[in-house]
C-alpha cells in the first residue's frame, strides 16, 4: 500500500539531492567566516587581476595615441594617485558586495541543510513507526 505521507517526504528529500545537495554541503562544511573570507580572497584577487590589465591597456592606447606624450612629475604623481585611488574604491566596493553575497549564500545553505536534514529525521521516524 502507497503511503503519501511517506511518498511526499522521499519526493521532497529527492528533489533536494538532485537540486542542491551538492553544492549545499560543500558550503555547509565551512564556518560561516571561513566561506565568506575565503570567497572573498578569491574575489579581491580576480578584481585585483582585472583592474590590472584595465589600467595596463588604458595607459598602453593613451600611449599609442600620443606618441610625442610628455609628463611632468606632478601629473605622474597624479595620475598615478587617481589610479590608486580608483582601485581602492573598486576594491572596497567589491569587498562589500562579495561579503554580503557570500555570507547570505552560506546561510541560505545552511537553512536548506536543516530542512533537508528534517526530512530525513522525519523519514527515518516514519520508517520506524511503522516497521
Amino acid at each position: 500500500m502507497i503511503q503519501p505521507e511517506k511518498v511526499y517526504l522521499m519526493t521532497k528529500a529527492a528533489a533536494f539531492e538532485k537540486r542542491e545537495a551538492h553544492r549545499a554541503l560543500k558550503i555547509v562544511n565551512y564556518r560561516r567566516k571561513d566561506y565568506v573570507l575565503s570567497r572573498m580572497l578569491l574575489v579581491l584577487l580576480s578584481v585585483t587581476i582585472a583592474y590590472a590589465i584595465l589600467v595596463a591597456t588604458v595607459i598602453f592606447l593613451v600611449i599609442m595615441a600620443n606618441e610625442s606624450l610628455v609628463l611632468s612629475v606632478t601629473e605622474m604623481v597624479f595620475i598615478i594617485l587617481g589610479i590608486l585611488a580608483g582601485y581602492v574604491v573598486v576594491l572596497l566596493f567589491y569587498y562589500v558586495v562579495s561579503h554580503k553575497f557570500y555570507g547570505e549564500r552560506h546561510v541560505k545553505a545552511r537553512r536548506d541543510v536543516k530542512k533537508y536534514l528534517a526530512v530525513l529525521k522525519a523519514l527515518d521516524s516514519y520508517n520506524e513507526e511503522r516497521a
